[in-house]
C-alpha cells in the first residue's frame, strides 16, 4: 500500500475518532439537563393535576350535596300520608267501576300537582302579588284543570243513576285541593269542602249500607284523604302555602329547571344518538332545477286571533270576551250566491207537524224557575234537576224553598231560618241555623246540617232523611202527620259512619178516668225481634 493510501486511512480514522467523540459529548450533555429539568416538570404537572382534582372533589361533593340534601319535611310528609291515601283511594275505585277509576285517576293528578307547587313554594320566595301573580296563576294551572276534568265526569255522567251519588261526592271534594291558594284558613276552607262531600257520601252509604262494602270502604277512604289532606295542612301550612324566604324567585327557579331538563334532554339523546348519515350523493348539475317551494300562508290581520288557544293565561281569556263586536271579525265571509253543497231542495222538504205540548210541559214553560234576594228574604221556587248554591247569605236571611223537584240546595254560611215547602226528592245541605228547619208537605226529602240548628220541624210530610252533626247532636224535631223519618247521627271515633235512628209512626192510646174526668196515656208502641 502506498503512503499516500496510508496516510488517507489514518486521516479518515481521526476523522471518524473526533466525530464519535463529539456524539457522545452530544447525548452525555443532553442527559443531565434532562435529569435536571425532570423534578420541575414533575411539580409544573402534579400540581394542575392536584388542582383539577381537587375542583373535581370540589364539584362532586357540591353535586352529592345537592343531590343528597334533606328532603323538605313538608314533602316527606306527603309522600307518607298523602300518597299512600290517595293510592287506597284509587284502588277502590278501580274495583267499583270504569267511571270512578277514569275520576280517580284525575284526582291522583290533581294531587301531583299540588305537590309539585308545594316543592316549588320550597325553593322559591313568596311573590309580591301573592296568588295572583302570574307565574304562580301559571303554577297552579294544571290544578285547576284536573279539578274541571273531575266535575266534567259528573255532568258528563248524570244518567248513571247507581254512580251519580258516588261521582258526585268526589266533584264536591276535590276543590280541597284549592287550599293552595288561600290564605289564613286553608284547614277551614278543606272542611268546608268536606262538608259538601259528605252530603253525597250519606246517600251513598245508606244505598250500599245492606250490600257490597266496597262502595262503602271507598267512601270512607275518599273521607279519610279529605281529613288526612286537612291535618297535614294544618301541621305544615297552617297560614297558607309555606315558602322559603330565602329562596329564588319564581321565574329563576323555572329557568333553573328548565335548564337543567335540557341539560338532561341533551345527555340522553347524545348517549342514545344514532350513526352519522352517509354523506350525501354528488349533486347533478345538468338535471333541472327543483321547483320553487309554495310561498308561506299569510299571516293574519292586525285584529283577528289565531284558533288556537291564547297565550297569556287568564288575563287572554278575558281579552277575548271583552273584544265585543270585534270578535266578529275573525269569522270567514261567506258569499250568499255560493250554494250550499249539502243544502235539501226547498221544493222537496216535508213540512213539519205541529207539536201539541202535553199539559204538563206547558205548565212547566209557564212557570219559571226563581232564585232571587228580596231585602233578607231568599225565594227558590220551580227549580227541577238542578243544583243550586245560595249564597252570599248573612245571619238575618230567610230562605224559602218552594216546589222543586230532584234538586240539590246548598246554602252558605249562617242564616236565620230555612224553609222547604212542597218539594219532592230535594236535598239541601245547611251550614247553621238560628232559629228553625221547617219541611211541610215533602216527599222524600233529604237534609243534613253540618253546623248547629236548635229546631226541625216536619210536617205532613212522607219519607225524609236528616243527617246530624255532632254540633247539633242536641237538636229538637217535631213532627206531625209524617212517616218513614229517618235520623242519622255521627259515630264517635269513626269519620263518615252514621247511626240511623228511626223516628216512631205508631203510637198506643189508652183511656181511662180520674175521679169524675177521663183521661188519656199515649206511648210509643215498639216492636221487638
Amino acid at each position: 500500500m502506498s503512503s499516500t493510501g496510508i496516510g488517507n486511512l489514518q486521516t479518515l480514522i481521526k476523522r471518524l475518532e473526533a466525530a464519535t467523540s463529539r456524539l457522545e459529548d452530544i447525548a452525555m450533555s443532553s442527559d443531565q439537563q434532562a435529569t435536571r429539568s425532570a423534578p420541575s416538570m414533575s411539580t409544573e404537572s402534579t400540581e394542575p393535576s392536584m388542582q383539577q382534582n381537587e375542583g373535581s372533589a370540589s364539584g362532586s361533593e357540591h353535586q352529592q350535596a345537592t343531590t343528597t340534601k334533606a328532603k323538605e319535611p313538608a314533602l316527606d310528609a306527603w309522600d307518607t300520608s298523602i300518597v299512600p291515601a290517595v293510592k287506597k283511594f284509587m284502588q277502590l275505585s278501580e274495583s267499583i267501576g270504569p267511571l270512578t277509576a277514569q275520576q280517580a285517576a284525575m284526582v291522583d293528578d290533581a294531587f301531583q300537582h299540588t305537590r309539585k307547587v308545594i316543592e316549588t313554594a320550597a325553593n322559591c320566595t313568596k311573590p309580591a302579588q301573592g296568588a295572583a301573580d302570574p307565574g304562580f296563576v301559571l303554577l297552579v294551572a294544571p290544578i285547576q284543570t284536573e279539578v274541571q276534568h273531575v266535575l266534567a265526569v259528573r255532568e258528563q255522567n248524570r244518567a248513571e243513576k247507581q254512580l251519580f251519588d258516588h261521582l258526585s261526592m268526589v266533584s264536591e271534594g276535590i276543590p280541597a285541593v284549592g287550599w293552595i291558594v288561600v290564605e289564613k284558613t286553608p284547614v277551614s276552607y278543606i272542611n268546608d269542602t268536606k262538608d259538601g262531600a259528605q252530603f253525597y257520601a250519606n246517600r251513598v252509604l245508606k244505598q250500599h249500607k245492606d250490600g257490597n262494602q266496597t262502595h262503602l270502604e271507598w267512601v270512607r277512604a275518599f273521607l279519610s284523604l279529605l281529613t288526612t289532606l286537612a291535618a297535614y295542612v294544618k301541621s305544615y301550612h297552617p297560614t297558607g302555602l309555606a315558602w322559603n324566604s330565602k329562596g329564588v324567585s319564581l321565574q329563576e327557579y323555572a329557568n333553573q329547571q328548565s335548564s337543567a331538563q335540557n341539560a338532561q334532554a341533551k345527555g340522553a339523546m347524545s348517549s342514545s344518538a344514532p350513526p352519522p348519515a352517509p354523506p350525501a350523493p354528488p349533486v347533478d348539475v345538468s338535471a333541472p332545477a327543483a321547483p320553487p317551494a309554495p310561498p308561506a300562508p299569510a299571516a293574519p290581520p292586525s285584529g283577528t286571533l289565531p284558533s288556537s288557544a291564547p297565550i297569556g293565561g287568564m288575563d287572554a281569556v278575558f281579552g277575548q270576551i271583552n273584544q265585543g263586536e270585534n270578535i266578529t271579525q275573525t269569522l270567514r265571509h261567506v258569499d250568499k250566491s255560493q250554494p250550499l253543497s249539502k243544502s235539501a231542495d226547498p221544493k222537496k222538504q216535508v213540512p213539519s207537524q205541529t207539536v201539541v205540548p202535553s199539559s204538563e210541559s206547558t205548565k212547566l214553560s209557564k212557570k219559571a224557575p226563581i232564585k232571587t234576594l228580596d231585602g233578607n228574604k231568599w225565594t227558590i221556587e220551580k227549580f227541577v234537576q238542578e243544583t243550586i248554591v245560595v249564597e252570599p247569605t248573612e245571619i238575618n236571611h230567610t230562605i224559602n224553598i218552594f216546589a222543586c223537584d230532584n234538586c240539590v240546595i246548598e246554602i252558605k254560611g249562617k242564616v236565620n231560618a230555612v224553609s222547604l215547602v212542597s218539594c219532592k226528592k230535594t236535598s239541601i245541605l245547611i251550614e247553621s241555623v238560628v232559629s228553625s228547619l221547617e219541611i211541610t208537605r215533602c216527599q222524600s226529602f233529604t237534609a243534613q246540617i253540618t253546623g248547629f240548628t236548635p229546631t226541625i220541624l216536619v210536617d205532613n210530610t212522607d219519607g225524609g232523611q236528616v243527617y246530624l252533626s255532632e254540633d247539633s247532636i242536641k237538636t229538637q224535631l217535631t213532627a206531625s202527620k209524617s212517616s218513614a223519618l229517618n235520623v242519622s247521627v255521627p259515630v264517635l271515633g269513626v269519620p263518615g259512619e252514621y247511626e240511623e235512628l228511626a223516628l216512631p209512626e205508631q203510637l198506643m192510646h189508652t183511656f181511662g178516668r180520674r175521679e169524675n174526668s177521663a183521661t188519656c196515656a199515649t206511648k210509643v208502641v215498639q216492636h221487638f225481634g
